[in-house]
């Protein structure tokens, strides 16, 4: 079933070898999806405002306890919402030298299959 989710590969860009526009599929494109639905601003499409995460908009609140819990709680709400074929089983914020850098871990919803992901948050 992970090699069903095909899609145009993000960032976009020309395959080389075709000519025509790349394709990304399986466990690449799930995690090309969620780098999309955390880094798009709410609002921010057109033609479909909801779409997209309120991570982008914490850039620059202070670096504490409440904004590790905030983006930790955005992310797996975006994710709930934006990407049914992944479950969120662990988010962490972690500080390193003056970063906060987003660690996710998710499952494939119908398959064992596990992914991790490392988001800057600032």
């Amino acid at each position: 079933m992970i090699d069903q989710v095909k899609g145009i590969a993000f960032p976009f860009r020309i395959d080389p070898d075709t000519g025509g526009v790349a394709t990304a599929s399986g466990a690449d494109k799930l995690r090309q999806n969620v780098r999309i639905i955390l880094s798009t601003r709410l609002g921010e499409r057109p033609m479909l405002r909801e779409f997209g995460s309120r991570l982008p908009a914490l850039v620059h609140d202070p670096n504490d306890g409440v904004l590790a819990e905030l983006a930790q709680s955005q992310a797996s709400q975006a994710l709930l919402q934006w990407e049914p074929r992944i479950f969120v089983t662990n988010t962490r914020v972690v500080q390193d030298e003056g970063e906060l850098r987003l660690l996710l871990h998710y499952i494939h919803a119908t398959e064992p299959v596990t992914g991790e992901m490392v988001m800057p948050l600032t």
